[in-house]
């Protein structure tokens, strides 16, 4: 029975520990042109170096992406709706983005991408969490 107490102890303990190391970025999307659809992420430091980049489909505006990375103690994101899966943000003639997007700290410039200054939010803890509003150039 000690042995059994023990273990199960243990286990606790162990499962307290790796979910304490676990460390990143949770966020959500709204506002998507339609659903399913294709988020782009980058996640930037204060000293505009990436951090990370990639892309996620989601369901509807409830998903959460989660991208696992060590949060400095200021970073900016920015998300875009890759729709038509290109890999990349479309332009118009006027480099307008023809995508949906938006920054964190609801920095969203009108055709174009804030200071990096504007869009820094400060580092809540091991694990952070954010929601984007995406809009295009006519919202």
């Amino acid at each position: 029975m000690k042995i059994n107490t023990l273990l199960l102890f243990w286990a606790c303990t162990a499962s307290t520990l790796v979910a304490q190391e676990q460390t990143g970025l949770y966020f959500t999307c709204a506002s998507a042109e339609h659903y399913p659809t294709r988020i782009a992420y980058e996640v930037i430091d204060a000293n505009e170096e990436r951090l990370a980049v990639g892309f996620e489909d989601i369901k509807s505006s409830r998903d959460t992406v989660y991208v696992a990375l060590q949060l400095p103690e200021r970073f900016m994101v920015q998300v875009y709706e890759d729709a038509n899966r290109n890999d990349k943000l479309d332009r118009g003639l006027f480099t307008q983005p023809l995508e949906r997007y938006d920054f964190s700290n609801k920095a969203w410039v009108f055709l174009g991408k804030p200071d990096v200054a504007d869009a820094l939010v400060k580092r809540q803890g091991p694990i952070h969490y954010l929601h984007f509003e995406l809009k295009d150039v006519l919202d």
